[in-house]
């Protein structure tokens, strides 16, 4: 039964990471379909038109015009329109890609981390580098967990991996912290660092004390079974950590107003304080000799059979809207929604591009999605047989067990109630 279930899993992850891949490479499609277009005509960055001059197709001095209404020249507004126009020595990142450093580039052209301060805060350039190294943190961290598992056969430090795998992937953007450092990105990868560090710890804690998760008993005693873990927690940590992840290759700072990192943040804030809450009332219950053999269904466990899954999807969901509308890349042409004969509604080729340049913000939602699924399946029994065996071992349906199935939300509690419990002082 163990095996099954981590092989659902497994094929779930699995094809998670298809439907990414399958977005990145139209992507490039797109991309190459354009790049002769955009390196004879002049090339789309944000700024506006750049038209090439060298001859090599990688590396070419340019320059870079635009227009634009109200931009200060030397601490005066001028309301009309101006042509700008800076020479700059750059390679080409197709489609405002780039595998690597943006250092190279000057004049802020990436608008965010590093921006002059005559950037165009509508150019957004795209860098993997961040990403890349995420997810090499994630799979050198998995793949140290895989070996230590085998040689050992102790199983004490999944989690603390596992989980403390998020916060190193996150780490890189703290340790490059300087004045032009992107604050949305820092504010990101500070949340990640801090749900990561405390969570992790706490798992490795709670793994000294009981020494053994009889829920992977079966799964871990093989060696077959242990690579497969080890497997899933890597496309796990890989799928669930995208929202910050594809936020890091973004240079936008987001919305000049600062909602979206107003909102994500209490509500990251929300979520971690639920999960952690939820976390602790369990342990102290369970602590507790006088409760041996019965159910938790108290404080937040009232009000939810899974508040810890639900203060898990809320702190990422957090994080997402933080770091979203960053991921949108922003038409750097006029869109027409009139089609050549004057009626109905079409797109211009800078409108779809936009569409298309924005896959990151649709992967992003797989998270919370793929999550979502997971966190259902296994509270409601679909994958696992986790309810069956709770309810054998309180009381079976017609016990005060069954009554709190039936009444209890399975994960999303009401918002009353949930608000009550989380800011009770009693534990």
């Amino acid at each position: 039964q163990e095996m099954m279930t981590m092989i659902i899993i497994s094929k779930l992850l699995f094809h998670s990471v298809l439907i990414v891949l399958t977005l990145f490479l139209f992507h490039q499609v797109h991309c190459d379909a354009f790049s002769d277009q955009g390196h004879s005509r002049g090339h789309s960055c944000g700024h506006g038109k750049v038209a090439k001059l060298g001859a090599n197709p990688s590396t070419s001095t340019v320059r870079v015009r635009h227009n634009q209404k109200q931009h200060s020249i030397f601490g005066k507004n001028n309301s009309n329109n101006i042509q700008h126009e800076h020479r700059v020595s750059l390679s080409f990142p197709t489609c405002g890609e780039s595998g690597g450093s943006l250092s190279a580039i000057p004049l802020g052209l990436s608008g965010g981390a590093g921006a002059g301060a005559g950037a165009n805060a509508g150019a957004v350039i795209f860098n993997n580098a961040p990403f890349n190294l995420s997810t090499g943190i994630f799979a050198a961290a998995n793949g140290l967990g895989l070996l230590i598992s085998l040689c050992t056969g102790s199983h004490l430090h999944l989690d603390l991996i596992g989980t403390g795998a998020f916060a190193l992937a996150a780490l890189p953007n703290l340790l490059s912290m300087n004045t032009n450092t992107n604050t949305r990105i820092l504010l990101s990868s500070g949340a990640v660092i801090i749900w990561a560090s405390k969570l992790a710890s706490f798992l490795f804690y709670r793994a000294l004390k009981v020494h053994t998760d009889v829920r992977l008993e079966d799964t871990l005693n093989s060696t077959s079974g242990t690579i497969v873990f080890w497997m899933i927690s890597l496309l796990w940590g890989i799928i669930c950590s995208l929202p910050h992840t594809l936020g890091t290759t973004s240079s936008s700072p987001g919305s000049s107003s600062r909602i979206a990192l107003v909102v994500g943040t209490v509500v990251y804030a929300l979520g971690l304080a639920t999960e952690t809450r939820a976390d602790y009332e369990k342990w102290m219950f369970k602590k507790d000799e006088s409760n041996v053999g019965k159910f938790c269904n108290r404080g937040l466990w009232s009000v939810s059979q899974h508040p810890n899954f639900f203060g898990n999807l809320l702190l990422w969901s957090g994080i997402l809207i933080m770091n979203f509308d960053s991921l949108i890349s922003v038409p750097t042409q006029p869109i027409n929604i009139k089609n050549e004969r004057g009626g109905g509604y079409g797109m211009t080729i800078a409108s779809a591009k936009a569409i298309l340049g924005s896959w990151r913000a649709w992967a992003s939602f797989l998270s919370p999605m793929f999550m979502w699924a997971l966190f259902y399946g296994q509270s409601s029994g679909s994958i696992t047989n986790a309810v069956e065996l709770a309810m054998k071992k309180y009381g079976g349906p017609k016990s005060s067990y069954g009554d709190y199935v039936k009444t209890v939300p399975l994960i999303i509690p009401r918002f009353v109630g949930w608000i009550k419990c989380l800011f009770s002082f009693s534990f």
